[in-house]
């Protein structure tokens, strides 16, 4: 497994536990609906870590080139994605937004700042 599809699959192992810690503390803030948006945006991120590490992983394989394509293009399409995903979650599933910030937020930073602990000891 190429280094960048191993660690998208660290880190969303990682949010097995960590997205339901943030859960509870969502839970804490706002309560049930509130950690249930905030165990749907930590499942969001977790999916997002290991679609990156995949993409990267495939585009590392074909040159230099297409890992920065893919690099540029993957940000790009994510941050799309992610708004679109803020939208409908707020607009029409009518998740808590303060949970739904929380899980995208805290989840995302935490797994990424343990991931460079991790390989900063490697």
């Amino acid at each position: 497994m190429d280094v960048e599809a191993r660690m998208g699959a660290e880190m969303a192992l990682r949010s097995l536990w960590f997205g339901p810690a943030v859960a509870a503390v969502a839970l804490l803030i706002g309560g049930p609906p509130a950690a249930l948006a905030a165990i749907v945006g930590a499942a969001v991120v977790a999916l997002v870590f290991l679609f990156t590490g995949k993409t990267l992983s495939w585009a590392a394989r074909r040159s230099p080139t297409a890992l920065g394509t893919a690099a540029l293009a993957g940000f790009l399409v994510r941050l799309l994605l992610l708004t679109a995903f803020v939208w409908v979650a707020i607009r029409f599933l009518q998740l808590d937004l303060i949970g739904l910030f929380v899980g995208l937020a805290v989840t995302y930073i935490g797994l990424l700042v343990m991931q460079a602990r991790k390989e900063a000891v490697r």
